[in-house]
């Protein structure tokens, strides 16, 4: 499960780079929100510093912001992991939420601290930091919480066949 969300965010990472969308989506907020949910902290952690690093690799912002972002992050979370599940596809919707407003505003910080050419307008905080997040939510709960539904259900309808077909 934590294989196949990978390849949708990756999937989703590569169709945001290479078509023109109005928008950014945090495409490993939910990979990450997943793993927080379903993972001991440490391997979260590391996954998360990972898929920054994949991240850092392909924008040009300073190296390893979105690494040392992306693990503070879920650093931050990994308190309030024990009040959501990951198996309920609104709580995943609700943690990328929280995620993805807790990663911008570090972000934000991150950004001033290490290059000092962050714009800094009004309309940002409307956009960026309360609407984004929503839409992080969205993408989360359409991109990938449907599909790892299908998925366990899927295994689960064959693993079923499987018994009635071959009796043990």
């Amino acid at each position: 499960m934590i294989l196949l969300g990978f390849l949708l965010a990756l999937f989703a990472l590569l169709l945001q780079t290479s078509m023109c969308f109005p928008f950014v989506l945090l495409v490993f907020a939910p990979w990450i929100s997943l793993l927080l949910l379903s993972t001991p902290l440490s391997q979260a952690l590391f996954l998360a510093s990972f898929a920054g690093a994949i991240l850092d690799l392909l924008c040009d912002d300073p190296m390893g912001v979105h690494a040392l972002n992306y693990t503070l992050s879920a650093l931050f979370l990994s308190q309030f992991h024990r009040y959501f599940s990951y198996e309920h596809p609104l709580h995943l919707s609700l943690f990328t939420l929280f995620f993805s407003f807790v990663s911008t505003l570090l972000q934000l910080f991150l950004l001033f601290l290490f290059d000092r050419r962050v714009p800094f307008a009004g309309e940002w905080v409307l956009g960026d930091l309360f609407v984004m997040p929503i839409v992080d939510a969205l993408y989360a709960l359409l991109w990938f919480a449907f599909p790892l539904i299908a998925y366990k259900k899927g295994v689960k309808y064959w693993s079923q066949m499987k018994n009635r077909i071959y009796p043990t």
